[in-house]
């Protein structure tokens, strides 16, 4: 097929597609800002959370050319061949202010093209399902000259802006209908997730969704041989979600060698599939040597792909997800048997599957008090209140901060 031809086929998809769906604002930044030339805007995240519509959303109005290199009908560029696309772009939509790319690290090179385009002065979006996306050669020729975005699947605000949810409040404190509809809509979203086509196809799709992240994202990117066994290993390491991980447990159990596993967890992070969470210390070597916690990118497979409904888990993940979308690194604090799930710049964070006081762990509360420094939040189900300086607050309300 005549590349101008494929082309034109990506545009006229990705147009019909979206004029299609139903539409959102997400809670970004202002990120056609950063295209103030010759910068290069980068939007990255785990596959299907939506980055390509974002991308569409930010040249809306504008006369832009699309090229996605995920088109197995587009598998056959080089780097010598993105000019040629260059040049059919031109003549098929004329001096377009934006360009487009989706999934361009499919073509061995590519940095070299995008910098010329900068150095041209070109405003050039890419889109891309790896954070290693800008390392190596890219960073190397676009030091200082791009910005790179981190995109999630639909946080809870973002979810109840789909859904069309409307809610009556006055400051922070909602109408009693509101606060339960807001309740209902938590446990909706934690059985769904935030991943766009779950909610526009159905849930089974999330399935499908999981497998193509280990299929494109890890097994053909890192050239993974042992398919079956790799299944085996991301199963297991995704059961661990809000707990510290052994790899060198998963190794023995598995029959692998530590490099295999590490290699294989490396390319779990670097597809977005999971998060990773380190020890808090004032010492670099304490922080590197302790072992990891890690988190999911969407409560949906949790509940959809590993059937679990651990409340007290699903909710430590999405305040982990809450703070991961605020580009807060996630740390956990443990000194002296106490432990503490997630510490910030300014704050301590427990979480505790509670609906009211008695039902909250004295250990809980120990631990926060055991703290200094920072103020403190006791992340709670249902309930809210402040005992002994730590402020507790429902799950719902703290999404919705």
């Amino acid at each position: 097929m005549e590349l101008k031809q494929v082309l034109l086929d990506q545009r006229t998809r990705l147009e019909r597609r979206l004029e299609s769906e139903k539409l959102i604002e997400r809670d970004v930044p202002d990120l056609e800002r950063y295209l103030v030339s010759p910068n290069v805007l980068a939007i990255l995240g785990v596959r299907r959370s939506g980055k390509s519509t974002l991308a569409k959303m930010i040249v809306r109005g504008s006369n832009y050319g699309y090229v996605n290199f995920d088109d197995e009908r587009l598998y056959w560029l080089k780097m010598e061949d993105l000019s040629q696309v260059e040049r059919a772009l031109y003549e098929l939509f004329g001096e377009v202010e934006y360009l487009v790319f989706d999934e361009i690290q499919n073509v061995t090179g590519w940095e070299l093209f995008v910098n010329r385009l900068r150095e041209e002065g070109r405003k050039v979006i890419l889109t891309g399902s790896n954070s290693k996306l800008l390392s190596g050669e890219l960073a190397t020729h676009l030091t200082g000259r791009h910005i790179d975005f981190t995109l999630f699947p639909f946080s809870f605000p973002e979810y109840l802006r789909y859904r069309g949810v409307k809610l009556e409040r006055m400051r922070d404190v909602y109408t009693s209908l509101s606060e339960a509809t807001l309740k209902k809509e938590l446990e909706n979203y934690i059985r769904l997730g935030g991943f766009p086509e779950v909610h526009k196809i159905s849930e089974e799709i999330i399935h499908q969704i999981v497998s193509d992240i280990f299929a494109k994202d890890i097994v053909y990117r890192i050239r993974v041989k042992r398919i079956r066994t790799f299944h085996d290993f991301a199963f297991s390491v995704m059961k661990y979600y809000a707990n510290e991980i052994s790899l060198n447990r998963i190794s023995k159990m598995l029959k692998l060698s530590i490099n295999t596993v590490e290699e294989w967890f490396d390319a779990m992070i670097s597809s977005h599939l999971i998060l990773p969470c380190e020890r808090y210390s004032e010492s670099q070597k304490t922080a590197l040597v302790s072992p990891k916690k890690l988190y999911l990118v969407d409560p949906g497979i949790i509940s959809l792909v590993l059937l679990d409904r651990s409340m007290g888990r699903i909710m430590e993940n999405l305040v982990a997800l809450h703070l991961a979308r605020r580009k807060i690194k996630l740390q956990y604090y443990r000194e002296e048997g106490k432990e503490v799930d997630f510490v910030t710049p300014d704050s301590f964070i427990q979480v505790t599957y509670a609906n009211g006081k008695d039902e909250i762990p004295e250990r809980e509360i120990e631990n926060l008090k055991s703290v200094r420094g920072k103020r403190k939040i006791l992340v709670t189900w249902d309930y809210e209140d402040e005992i002994d300086g730590i402020k507790l607050i429902p799950l719902w309300k703290f999404l919705l901060e």
